[in-house]
Protein backbone atom coordinates (compact mmCIF):
# COMPACT_ATOMS: atom_id res chain seq x y z
CA UNK A 1 0.00 0.00 0.00
CA UNK A 2 0.22 2.62 -2.04
CA UNK A 3 -1.25 7.19 0.53
CA UNK A 4 -1.00 7.87 -4.65
CA UNK A 5 0.25 10.12 -2.36
CA UNK A 6 -0.31 8.15 -2.54
CA UNK A 7 0.95 8.22 0.54
CA UNK A 8 -0.82 9.53 3.20
CA UNK A 9 1.65 8.70 4.19
CA UNK A 10 3.97 6.42 2.60
CA UNK A 11 0.50 8.03 -0.19
CA UNK A 12 0.33 9.06 -3.60
CA UNK A 13 -0.58 9.22 -6.90
CA UNK A 14 3.01 8.98 -8.14
CA UNK A 15 3.43 12.78 -7.87
CA UNK A 16 2.74 12.44 -4.14
CA UNK A 17 4.98 9.48 -3.43
CA UNK A 18 7.83 11.20 -1.74
CA UNK A 19 11.47 10.11 -2.15
CA UNK A 20 12.61 9.23 1.36
CA UNK A 21 16.33 9.56 2.16
CA UNK A 22 18.09 6.47 3.46
CA UNK A 23 18.52 6.44 7.21
CA UNK A 24 20.05 3.93 9.63
CA UNK A 25 18.13 1.04 11.13
CA UNK A 26 15.61 2.17 13.70
CA UNK A 27 13.82 0.01 16.27
CA UNK A 28 14.86 -3.28 14.64
CA UNK A 29 15.95 -5.68 17.40
CA UNK A 30 19.19 -7.43 16.55
CA UNK A 31 20.26 -10.46 18.59
CA UNK A 32 23.89 -11.60 18.65
CA UNK A 33 24.12 -15.38 18.39
CA UNK A 34 26.97 -17.87 18.39
CA UNK A 35 26.00 -19.07 14.90
CA UNK A 36 28.71 -18.94 12.28
CA UNK A 37 26.50 -16.70 10.17
CA UNK A 38 26.14 -14.06 12.87
CA UNK A 39 28.96 -11.79 11.61
CA UNK A 40 27.60 -12.00 8.05
CA UNK A 41 23.88 -11.65 8.75
CA UNK A 42 21.89 -10.18 11.58
CA UNK A 43 19.24 -12.03 13.47
CA UNK A 44 15.94 -10.23 13.81
CA UNK A 45 13.09 -10.96 16.19
CA UNK A 46 9.78 -12.29 14.92
CA UNK A 47 7.85 -10.68 17.75
CA UNK A 48 7.25 -6.94 17.57
CA UNK A 49 8.13 -5.02 20.71
CA UNK A 50 6.02 -2.28 22.26
CA UNK A 51 8.40 0.24 20.72
CA UNK A 52 7.89 -1.30 17.28
CA UNK A 53 4.12 -1.05 17.65
CA UNK A 54 4.24 2.54 18.88
CA UNK A 55 6.53 3.47 16.01
CA UNK A 56 4.13 1.84 13.55
CA UNK A 57 1.21 3.78 15.02
CA UNK A 58 3.21 6.99 14.71
CA UNK A 59 3.99 6.22 11.08
CA UNK A 60 0.28 5.77 10.40
CA UNK A 61 -0.06 9.39 11.53
CA UNK A 62 2.83 10.54 9.38
CA UNK A 63 5.14 10.95 12.38
CA UNK A 64 8.76 9.90 11.91
CA UNK A 65 8.32 9.16 8.21
CA UNK A 66 11.90 10.26 7.46
CA UNK A 67 13.15 7.60 9.87
CA UNK A 68 11.03 4.80 8.47
CA UNK A 69 13.82 2.80 6.84
CA UNK A 70 15.85 -0.16 8.03
CA UNK A 71 19.43 -0.90 7.06
CA UNK A 72 19.60 -2.87 3.80
CA UNK A 73 21.41 -6.18 4.00
CA UNK A 74 21.01 -9.79 5.08
CA UNK A 75 19.00 -10.84 8.13
CA UNK A 76 17.76 -14.19 9.34
CA UNK A 77 15.11 -15.76 11.57
CA UNK A 78 15.41 -19.13 13.25
CA UNK A 79 18.39 -21.22 12.18
CA UNK A 80 18.48 -21.11 8.37
CA UNK A 81 20.75 -23.33 6.32
CA UNK A 82 22.16 -23.39 2.83
CA UNK A 83 18.82 -24.40 1.29
CA UNK A 84 16.58 -22.11 3.36
CA UNK A 85 14.53 -19.64 1.29
CA UNK A 86 15.63 -16.04 0.90
CA UNK A 87 12.68 -13.71 1.46
CA UNK A 88 13.28 -10.37 -0.25
CA UNK A 89 11.80 -7.23 1.30
CA UNK A 90 11.90 -3.45 0.97
CA UNK A 91 13.70 -1.43 3.61
CA UNK A 92 10.51 0.40 4.59
CA UNK A 93 10.07 -0.37 8.27
CA UNK A 94 6.39 -1.32 8.08
CA UNK A 95 7.10 -3.71 5.19
CA UNK A 96 9.99 -5.30 7.07
CA UNK A 97 7.98 -5.60 10.29
CA UNK A 98 4.97 -7.04 8.46
CA UNK A 99 7.22 -9.77 7.08
CA UNK A 100 9.26 -10.73 10.14
CA UNK A 101 6.32 -10.91 12.53
CA UNK A 102 4.83 -13.72 10.41
CA UNK A 103 7.98 -15.87 10.53
CA UNK A 104 7.79 -17.30 14.03
CA UNK A 105 9.12 -20.86 14.03
CA UNK A 106 10.46 -20.54 10.47
CA UNK A 107 14.09 -20.80 9.37
CA UNK A 108 14.69 -18.27 6.62
CA UNK A 109 16.95 -15.56 5.30
CA UNK A 110 15.62 -12.03 4.77
CA UNK A 111 17.33 -9.91 2.13
CA UNK A 112 16.43 -6.25 2.60
CA UNK A 113 16.76 -4.20 -0.59
CA UNK A 114 17.50 -0.47 -0.52
CA UNK A 115 14.23 1.06 -1.73
CA UNK A 116 14.98 4.46 -0.15
CA UNK A 117 12.55 3.76 2.67
CA UNK A 118 9.61 3.16 0.31
CA UNK A 119 7.23 0.19 0.50
CA UNK A 120 7.35 -2.72 -1.93
CA UNK A 121 4.54 -1.74 -4.28
CA UNK A 122 5.53 1.92 -4.59
CA UNK A 123 9.23 1.08 -4.90
CA UNK A 124 8.48 -1.37 -7.72
CA UNK A 125 6.56 1.36 -9.52
CA UNK A 126 9.37 3.86 -8.98
CA UNK A 127 12.03 1.43 -10.20
CA UNK A 128 13.97 1.12 -6.94
CA UNK A 129 12.73 -2.44 -6.32
CA UNK A 130 14.04 -4.02 -9.52
CA UNK A 131 16.05 -6.99 -10.75
CA UNK A 132 19.33 -5.05 -10.80
CA UNK A 133 18.91 -3.80 -7.22
CA UNK A 134 18.02 -7.26 -5.90
CA UNK A 135 20.91 -8.86 -7.78
CA UNK A 136 23.32 -6.25 -6.45
CA UNK A 137 22.20 -6.95 -2.89
CA UNK A 138 22.57 -10.70 -3.43
CA UNK A 139 26.15 -10.24 -4.65
CA UNK A 140 27.01 -7.79 -1.87
CA UNK A 141 25.63 -10.05 0.87
CA UNK A 142 27.00 -13.28 2.29
CA UNK A 143 24.38 -15.39 0.50
CA UNK A 144 27.01 -16.70 -1.90
CA UNK A 145 28.66 -18.35 1.10
CA UNK A 146 25.74 -19.02 3.42
CA UNK A 147 23.04 -20.08 0.95
CA UNK A 148 24.55 -20.41 -2.54
CA UNK A 149 21.60 -22.27 -4.04
CA UNK A 150 18.68 -20.92 -2.02
CA UNK A 151 15.69 -19.62 -3.99
CA UNK A 152 14.74 -15.95 -3.94
CA UNK A 153 11.15 -15.33 -2.83
CA UNK A 154 9.93 -11.88 -3.83
CA UNK A 155 6.67 -10.17 -2.81
CA UNK A 156 4.04 -10.47 -5.51
CA UNK A 157 3.50 -6.71 -5.37
CA UNK A 158 7.07 -6.23 -6.60
CA UNK A 159 6.28 -7.98 -9.89
CA UNK A 160 5.61 -4.68 -11.67
CA UNK A 161 9.23 -3.66 -11.13
CA UNK A 162 11.16 -6.94 -11.12
CA UNK A 163 11.86 -8.92 -14.27
CA UNK A 164 12.07 -12.47 -12.93
CA UNK A 165 13.95 -13.81 -15.97
CA UNK A 166 16.53 -11.05 -15.73
CA UNK A 167 16.98 -11.63 -12.00
CA UNK A 168 17.37 -15.37 -12.60
CA UNK A 169 20.08 -14.66 -15.18
CA UNK A 170 21.88 -12.17 -12.95
CA UNK A 171 21.92 -14.39 -9.85
CA UNK A 172 21.71 -17.94 -11.18
CA UNK A 173 18.99 -18.63 -8.61
CA UNK A 174 15.42 -19.77 -8.77
CA UNK A 175 13.11 -16.75 -8.53
CA UNK A 176 9.60 -17.12 -7.12
CA UNK A 177 6.97 -14.51 -6.44
CA UNK A 178 5.38 -15.14 -3.07
CA UNK A 179 1.91 -14.25 -1.77
CA UNK A 180 0.42 -10.76 -1.76
CA UNK A 181 0.09 -10.75 2.04
CA UNK A 182 2.88 -11.56 4.47
CA UNK A 183 0.51 -13.56 6.67
CA UNK A 184 0.25 -16.20 3.92
CA UNK A 185 4.01 -16.82 3.80
CA UNK A 186 4.07 -19.67 6.38
CA UNK A 187 1.48 -21.63 4.39
CA UNK A 188 3.26 -20.74 1.15
CA UNK A 189 6.57 -22.08 2.45
CA UNK A 190 4.94 -25.18 3.90
CA UNK A 191 3.40 -25.92 0.49
CA UNK A 192 6.79 -25.91 -1.21
CA UNK A 193 6.65 -22.34 -2.53
CA UNK A 194 3.25 -22.85 -4.14
CA UNK A 195 0.46 -20.27 -3.99
CA UNK A 196 -3.26 -20.78 -3.85
CA UNK A 197 -5.62 -18.54 -5.79
CA UNK A 198 -6.42 -16.64 -2.60
CA UNK A 199 -2.72 -15.93 -2.02
CA UNK A 200 -2.48 -14.35 -5.47
CA UNK A 201 -5.48 -12.08 -5.10
CA UNK A 202 -4.76 -8.49 -4.07
CA UNK A 203 -7.45 -6.86 -1.96
CA UNK A 204 -8.23 -3.32 -0.88
CA UNK A 205 -10.92 -3.83 1.71
CA UNK A 206 -12.68 -1.22 3.81
CA UNK A 207 -10.34 -1.80 6.74
CA UNK A 208 -7.29 -1.66 4.46
CA UNK A 209 -8.47 1.68 3.10
CA UNK A 210 -9.46 3.04 6.50
CA UNK A 211 -6.01 2.46 7.99
CA UNK A 212 -4.60 4.92 5.44
CA UNK A 213 -6.95 7.75 6.40
CA UNK A 214 -5.08 9.13 9.45
CA UNK A 215 -1.95 9.95 7.49
CA UNK A 216 -4.04 11.44 4.67
CA UNK A 217 -5.68 13.77 7.17
CA UNK A 218 -2.35 14.71 8.73
CA UNK A 219 -0.86 15.53 5.34
CA UNK A 220 -3.90 17.70 4.66
CA UNK A 221 -3.23 19.78 7.79
CA UNK A 222 -1.77 22.78 5.92
CA UNK A 223 -4.80 22.82 3.62
CA UNK A 224 -7.13 23.00 6.63
CA UNK A 225 -5.21 26.01 7.94
CA UNK A 226 -5.30 27.66 4.52
CA UNK A 227 -9.05 27.07 4.30
CA UNK A 228 -9.57 29.13 7.46
CA UNK A 229 -7.77 32.09 5.92
CA UNK A 230 -9.66 31.78 2.64
CA UNK A 231 -12.95 31.47 4.53
CA UNK A 232 -12.23 34.72 6.33
CA UNK A 233 -11.64 36.45 3.01
CA UNK A 234 -14.95 35.10 1.68
CA UNK A 235 -16.75 36.22 4.86
CA UNK A 236 -15.83 39.89 4.45
CA UNK A 237 -16.86 42.67 5.01
CA UNK A 238 -16.55 42.85 8.79
CA UNK A 239 -20.18 43.50 9.62
CA UNK A 240 -22.31 41.91 12.40
CA UNK A 241 -22.81 38.78 10.27
CA UNK A 242 -19.13 38.15 9.44
CA UNK A 243 -18.71 35.42 12.08
CA UNK A 244 -21.66 33.45 10.74
CA UNK A 245 -20.35 33.70 7.18
CA UNK A 246 -16.84 32.73 8.27
CA UNK A 247 -18.16 29.67 10.08
CA UNK A 248 -20.21 28.68 7.03
CA UNK A 249 -17.38 28.95 4.51
CA UNK A 250 -14.88 27.32 6.88
CA UNK A 251 -17.27 24.40 7.43
CA UNK A 252 -17.81 24.08 3.67
CA UNK A 253 -14.12 24.05 2.75
CA UNK A 254 -13.02 21.86 5.67
CA UNK A 255 -15.81 19.40 4.85
CA UNK A 256 -14.47 19.26 1.31
CA UNK A 257 -11.00 18.41 2.58
CA UNK A 258 -12.38 15.75 4.90
CA UNK A 259 -14.47 14.30 2.10
CA UNK A 260 -11.44 14.02 -0.17
CA UNK A 261 -9.03 12.68 2.45
CA UNK A 262 -11.34 10.43 4.50
CA UNK A 263 -14.73 10.01 2.86
CA UNK A 264 -13.48 9.22 -0.64
CA UNK A 265 -11.26 6.27 0.41
CA UNK A 266 -14.15 4.70 2.32
CA UNK A 267 -16.64 4.81 -0.55
CA UNK A 268 -14.14 4.38 -3.39
CA UNK A 269 -15.44 1.03 -4.75
CA UNK A 270 -18.98 2.41 -4.97
CA UNK A 271 -18.09 5.37 -7.19
CA UNK A 272 -18.31 5.27 -11.00
CA UNK A 273 -15.44 6.27 -13.25
CA UNK A 274 -11.85 5.28 -13.92
CA UNK A 275 -9.90 8.36 -12.89
CA UNK A 276 -10.09 8.99 -9.16
CA UNK A 277 -10.60 12.70 -9.79
CA UNK A 278 -13.63 11.83 -11.92
CA UNK A 279 -14.94 9.45 -9.27
CA UNK A 280 -14.92 12.35 -6.81
CA UNK A 281 -17.60 14.21 -8.81
CA UNK A 282 -20.51 12.30 -7.26
CA UNK A 283 -19.61 12.87 -3.58
CA UNK A 284 -18.66 16.47 -4.41
CA UNK A 285 -22.10 17.01 -5.97
CA UNK A 286 -23.79 15.71 -2.83
CA UNK A 287 -21.67 18.01 -0.67
CA UNK A 288 -22.46 20.98 -2.92
CA UNK A 289 -26.20 20.38 -2.61
CA UNK A 290 -25.88 20.25 1.18
CA UNK A 291 -23.81 23.45 1.12
CA UNK A 292 -26.41 25.20 -1.05
CA UNK A 293 -29.21 24.27 1.36
CA UNK A 294 -27.15 25.44 4.33
CA UNK A 295 -26.33 28.69 2.56
CA UNK A 296 -30.02 29.36 2.09
CA UNK A 297 -30.77 28.61 5.74
CA UNK A 298 -27.72 30.10 7.47
CA UNK A 299 -26.38 33.05 5.52
CA UNK A 300 -28.16 36.32 6.39
CA UNK A 301 -30.07 37.95 3.58
CA UNK A 302 -28.37 40.86 1.83
CA UNK A 303 -29.89 44.26 2.52
CA UNK A 304 -29.91 47.61 0.77
CA UNK A 305 -28.29 46.37 -2.42
CA UNK A 306 -28.62 48.01 -5.77
CA UNK A 307 -30.26 45.53 -8.16
CA UNK A 308 -27.46 46.06 -10.69
CA UNK A 309 -24.89 44.92 -8.11
CA UNK A 310 -26.81 42.07 -6.50
CA UNK A 311 -25.01 39.47 -8.60
CA UNK A 312 -21.74 40.40 -6.87
CA UNK A 313 -22.89 38.52 -3.79
CA UNK A 314 -22.52 35.29 -5.77
CA UNK A 315 -18.74 35.78 -5.95
CA UNK A 316 -17.82 34.25 -2.55
CA UNK A 317 -20.25 31.37 -3.05
CA UNK A 318 -18.90 30.58 -6.51
CA UNK A 319 -15.33 30.88 -5.22
CA UNK A 320 -16.08 28.45 -2.40
CA UNK A 321 -17.72 26.08 -4.88
CA UNK A 322 -14.65 26.07 -7.14
CA UNK A 323 -12.21 25.66 -4.25
CA UNK A 324 -14.31 22.88 -2.78
CA UNK A 325 -14.35 20.97 -6.05
CA UNK A 326 -10.61 21.40 -6.54
CA UNK A 327 -9.91 20.18 -3.00
CA UNK A 328 -12.04 17.04 -3.30
CA UNK A 329 -10.66 16.17 -6.75
CA UNK A 330 -7.04 16.75 -5.74
CA UNK A 331 -7.19 14.65 -2.58
CA UNK A 332 -9.07 11.91 -4.43
CA UNK A 333 -6.44 11.88 -7.18
CA UNK A 334 -3.73 11.87 -4.53
CA UNK A 335 -5.14 8.60 -3.18
CA UNK A 336 -4.07 6.78 -6.35
CA UNK A 337 -0.67 6.42 -4.68
CA UNK A 338 -2.19 4.25 -1.97
CA UNK A 339 -4.59 2.18 -4.04
CA UNK A 340 -4.18 -1.21 -5.67
CA UNK A 341 -6.85 -0.08 -8.14
CA UNK A 342 -4.26 1.80 -10.21
CA UNK A 343 -1.01 1.23 -12.06
CA UNK A 344 1.97 3.39 -13.00
CA UNK A 345 0.77 4.37 -16.47
CA UNK A 346 -2.78 4.98 -15.31
CA UNK A 347 -1.59 7.27 -12.53
CA UNK A 348 0.63 9.25 -14.89
CA UNK A 349 -2.22 9.64 -17.38
CA UNK A 350 -4.62 10.86 -14.71
CA UNK A 351 -2.13 13.32 -13.24
CA UNK A 352 -1.27 14.73 -16.67
CA UNK A 353 -4.92 15.21 -17.59
CA UNK A 354 -6.55 16.10 -14.30
CA UNK A 355 -3.95 18.17 -12.48
CA UNK A 356 -4.09 21.15 -14.91
CA UNK A 357 -7.89 21.25 -14.55
CA UNK A 358 -7.69 21.02 -10.76
CA UNK A 359 -5.02 23.70 -10.41
CA UNK A 360 -6.83 25.95 -12.88
CA UNK A 361 -10.08 25.61 -10.96
CA UNK A 362 -8.34 26.35 -7.67
CA UNK A 363 -6.59 29.37 -9.18
CA UNK A 364 -9.88 30.85 -10.41
CA UNK A 365 -11.44 30.29 -6.99
CA UNK A 366 -8.51 31.96 -5.23
CA UNK A 367 -8.59 34.94 -7.58
CA UNK A 368 -12.31 35.39 -6.98
CA UNK A 369 -11.78 35.18 -3.21
CA UNK A 370 -9.00 37.78 -3.40
CA UNK A 371 -11.07 40.11 -5.58
CA UNK A 372 -13.99 39.80 -3.18
CA UNK A 373 -11.85 40.50 -0.12
CA UNK A 374 -10.14 43.54 -1.67
CA UNK A 375 -13.46 44.90 -2.90
CA UNK A 376 -15.13 44.38 0.48
CA UNK A 377 -12.32 46.12 2.34
CA UNK A 378 -12.10 48.96 -0.17
CA UNK A 379 -15.81 49.72 -0.04
CA UNK A 380 -15.96 49.22 3.75
CA UNK A 381 -18.95 46.96 3.51
CA UNK A 382 -20.81 49.04 0.97
CA UNK A 383 -21.93 45.97 -0.91
CA UNK A 384 -23.82 44.56 2.03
Amino acid sequence: MLRPVISSNGHLSKHSRRQIPHTPLVHTPLVHTPLACAPLARKTATRLSATDKLSAAALRLGIGRNKASVTPGLYFVGSPGAASPVLVSANYRLSFDALRKELSGIDAWILVVDTRGVNVWCAAGKGTFCAQEVAQKVRASALVTLAPGAPLVLPQLSASGVNANELRTLTGRRVVFGPVRARDIPAFLAAGLKKTAAMRRASFTLSERAVLIPVELVHSGPLYLASLAVSLALALPADPHVTIRWFFYAAWLSSSLTLGAAGFPLILPLLPGRFFSVRSILPFTVLSVIAAVCAHLILPAAVAIEPSRAFLHLIPTIAAFLLSGAAVAYLAMNFTGSSTFTNQKGVEREVNRSLPVITGTAAIGMIMALVWAVSAIATKGGMQ
